[in-house]
């Protein structure tokens, strides 16, 4: 393990809020509760099976009470594919749901139980599961965001066979996406403690990496995806160069590329804060979905 190339990829360590050994666990609690709210708050369906294993399930809130050609977003949460759950990840519904839109909360099996090509594999069954659903209700448009892992399991999403092979019209319901926070370039990682877990290959870095080989944004897509990369102010400055050199190659093939520094937040509260409807994030999210 090097220890400064571990420090740049614990974002704990990087927080202006709290002390490193408080900031994962007041994320934790932050984000149960704000679920719990959504939970409560709004019509919902848990635990939907799109797969076979017991972390292939999701979340579906907006009911009734959303129109049925209403926007879907599609939440994937983080946590290095080894932590967290779609069960404290439901932070984002509120603010969405006021606003008219449908929100899926995707939740997968992690590291170690399984490997990363198995979660990246769980996220081609769910993309389907949802883009029959999208077609069933005749939504407008289907939207993905995603958090560090969960971002980069969106880049997997979108530049697989699988979506490829998809009929235009499904293809053309995916309007866009928001990258929160992503991590790219998986070999750095392989000197950190996260590794263990995850286990690492050569051919899995080069695989599932962005860089430098695979060509980002589906062609079918290139002319109309609105895609908005966003950092904290707060992460570290190997997060913001991975951050920055990934919004310079979504635009070699893509028109609608936005680079956000969401200011004074950290890895973490950049995304307990899409609780709130007056965040600066939040609204540019739900901006660049209505209009």
């Amino acid at each position: 393990m090097d220890p400064e190339i571990d420090r740049q990829y614990s974002p704990r360590m990087w927080s202006q809020r709290l002390p490193p050994e408080e900031v994962v666990k007041n994320h934790v609690a932050v984000a149960r509760q704000a679920s719990e709210a959504a939970k409560a708050a709004v019509p919902c369906v848990l635990g939907v099976q799109y797969g076979p294993t017991e972390g292939q399930r999701l979340d579906i809130y907006g009911g009734e009470n959303i129109p049925k050609d209403a926007p879907i977003v599609v939440y994937i949460h983080g946590g290095y594919w080894q932590e967290l759950s779609k069960d404290i990840s439901s932070y984002c519904v509120q603010p969405l749901y006021k606003a008219g839109i449908r929100v899926i909360i995707l939740g997968y099996d992690l590291a170690p139980r399984v490997r990363l090509g198995d979660i990246v594999e769980e996220m081609n069954a769910a993309g389907k599961y949802i883009l029959d659903l999208a077609q069933k209700l005749q939504s407008r448009s289907v939207w993905f965001m995603g958090h560090c892992a969960g971002a980069h399991l969106i880049m997997m999403l979108l530049t697989s066979d699988w979506f490829n092979q998809l009929p235009e019209s499904q293809q053309s319901l995916v309007q866009g996406c928001v990258l929160i926070s992503g991590i790219y370039d998986l070999a750095p990682l392989v000197y950190t403690h996260l590794n263990p877990a995850l286990d690492l290959t050569i051919d899995e870095i080069e695989l599932y990496s962005a860089f430098p080989k695979r060509t980002w944004i589906p062609l079918s897509l290139k002319d109309k995806l609105k895609v908005l990369v966003t950092i904290a102010a707060h992460d570290s400055p190997e997060f913001k160069r991975q951050n920055e050199e990934f919004q310079n190659l979504l635009r070699k093939t893509c028109k609608q590329v936005e680079f956000l520094t969401v200011p004074n937040v950290d890895h973490f509260d950049t995304v307990e804060n899409l609780q709130n409807e007056d965040f600066t994030l939040t609204k540019r999210i739900i901006h660049l979905i209505k209009y």
